[in-house]
């Protein structure tokens, strides 16, 4: 889906960046990495599996973005009328001279540059680049850009929001629809063919429809569930760009008492944590909460900083970190993968939902967690 949201939108975007361009002393972010790029100019370029093919977008203090794209991306950007200028290269190898001519055309050529160069930042070009830019524009000065791209991010608008409960919803109905088809002795394999196909089937994106993790691995083998196997599905849809994330367990065949009690015990994690998720309190806090729970009912702690959760977005893990060194607190507009893990003999069992944080009490965006399902 191409610029799924509309210009007021990215306006709002760049009205931000500018705020915080100022709070640290920036005169432009440069940014290449694949949701950088998407959340600036509402593009999704596959040229992004291409790493030959940079595509960056230049978003100057107080002007319009200025992007550098391979050639058949050109008429596509010119038409976003919240695009500045655009310009393009023929193909590989990439012309890398073009990023000091774009910033020199912009007046840039001495400006303070804020690239992704921090934690949780990946730039979309080799970093030789950098020390190549340096030589072309001595008096330029590189700098790190990941503080105001981790603001921007970490706060959905409410168009975000109403994207995200999109892929939460697709995520549900995905479960909802897949879990009837299963039967023991099905392979890892055959159950995410089913998985994707129902994302799709319920709007994700069909070139991306999300990811999928079952029993804590990606490896869609020939492995079987067996009569008395938990499956542990932790997937999310993508729709609009944007992913859910949610982890949901089921037994095949009757649950054991032993696997109804790991279940209810991941659920009551999540219960205690989300009770906490208010405006203005420590994220660090809901590790001290599940790990209270934890050894109340005899598990073991969660061992830190090892996390419980994350933010989503554009990445289906973004900061902030749910862990006991996360600094950050509850904000409204932050969206949250809640998941503490019960640790048992047999591994670890764990529940997933999503959490708005909003300005009173946090809000679910997926439901069903609380359920242990069956399949007979």
């Amino acid at each position: 889906m191409e610029a799924p949201f509309p210009e007021s939108e990215y306006r709002d975007r760049y009205a931000r960046a500018n705020l915080l361009m100022e709070r640290d002393g920036l005169d432009a972010l440069v940014v290449s990495g694949r949701d950088n790029y998407w959340y600036f100019t509402g593009l999704i370029s596959y040229q992004f599996d291409h790493l030959m093919r940079p595509q960056i977008c230049f978003l100057p203090k107080g002007g319009k973005p200025f992007v550098l794209v391979y050639g058949n991306e050109k008429a596509k950007a010119q038409a976003l009328p919240w695009i500045g200028k655009v310009k393009s290269y023929v193909d590989v190898p990439f012309p890398q001279e073009m990023i000091a001519d774009c910033l020199k055309e912009m007046g840039l050529a001495e400006g303070r540059l804020g690239f992704e160069l921090g934690e949780d930042q990946r730039l979309g070009f080799p970093v030789n680049y950098l020390s190549r830019l340096s030589e072309a524009l001595p008096k330029a000065k590189i700098r790190d850009g990941s503080p105001a791209l981790c603001e921007l991010r970490i706060i959905k608008s409410a168009l975000e929001v109403d994207a995200m409960r999109r892929a939460c919803e697709i995520s549900m109905k995905a479960y909802d629809h897949c879990l009837p088809q299963l039967r023991p002795g099905i392979t890892r394999r055959e159950v995410a063919e089913r998985l994707f196909i129902a994302m799709i089937e319920e709007g994700a994106n069909p070139r991306t429809p999300g990811f999928l993790m079952l029993n804590a691995s990606t490896a869609y083998d020939e492995r079987r569930y067996e009569l008395g196997d938990r499956m542990i599905a932790d997937f999310g849809a993508c729709y609009g760009g944007y992913f859910g994330d949610i982890t949901r367990m089921a037994i095949f065949g009757a649950p054991s008492a032993e696997q109804r009690k790991e279940h209810q015990a991941a659920w009551d994690l999540i219960r205690r944590c989300f009770e906490a998720m208010k405006p203005g309190t420590p994220i660090a806090e809901l590790s001290r909460i599940a790990n209270r729970e934890l050894e109340r009912r005899g598990y073991p702690k969660v061992e830190s900083p090892k996390r419980i959760g994350h933010g989503i977005g554009l990445a289906r893990a973004e900061p902030p970190s749910l862990n006991e060194v996360e600094k950050e607190l509850h904000r409204p507009g932050m969206i949250l993968a809640l998941e503490p893990k019960v640790r048992t003999e047999k591994g670890s069992v764990h529940l997933e939902e999503d959490v708005l944080i909003t300005e009173s009490d946090p809000k679910f965006l997926t439901s069903g967690a609380g359920e242990l399902r069956t399949i007979e």
